[in-house]
């Protein structure tokens, strides 16, 4: 019973998130999302209470990281189109450096949120699982489509 009111909980958090998302080409990005949710959920083993505070911060960090990164990505593209062009590399190096910046101040003001909504172990927790999800997902890309792997012997998934 408790599994499933956590389940639940998880599911109402999450739900206004996905909602508001941009209905994606493919639904493999629905799916990683889905995925990454029951990951965090398992590997963090959240209370119900735990999982009602927790799942809003992380949502709106998560938007806020989402956001920084996509502005490394074009101040990145800027200064790369400045070194091939002629541009005005300074400025776009700056500004580059100025979203590197940012990202780290989002991801510290997450940490503080973070904190007042989960026992210090459950962040670390966080962190290490996100991260491996991360990997655990790079390692589905490089190993392609059940069958279709590119080296060594036939893996199947988990």
């Amino acid at each position: 019973m408790k599994r499933f009111l956590l389940l639940a909980i998880t599911i109402m958090a999450v739900m206004p998130v996905l909602k508001a998302q941009p209905a994606p080409e493919n639904d493999w990005r629905d799916r990683v999302r889905c995925e990454r949710i029951a990951f965090i959920t398992t590997q963090l083993d959240l209370t119900p209470a735990e999982a009602e505070k927790f799942w809003p911060v992380y949502n709106e960090y998560k938007g806020q990281k989402a956001e920084a990164q996509k502005e490394i990505r074009e101040t990145y593209r800027a200064l790369k189109e400045a070194m091939e062009n002629g541009g005005d590399i300074e400025t776009c190096l700056n500004n580059y450096v100025k979203a590197l910046d940012a990202k780290a101040g989002t991801e510290a003001q997450a940490l503080k949120a973070y904190k007042k909504v989960l026992p210090m172990e459950k962040i670390a927790k966080l962190y290490l699982s996100e991260e491996k999800f991360r990997m655990d997902q790079i390692h589905k890309l490089h190993r392609g489509p059940v069958g279709h792997h590119h080296n060594g012997p036939e893996r199947h998934c988990r």
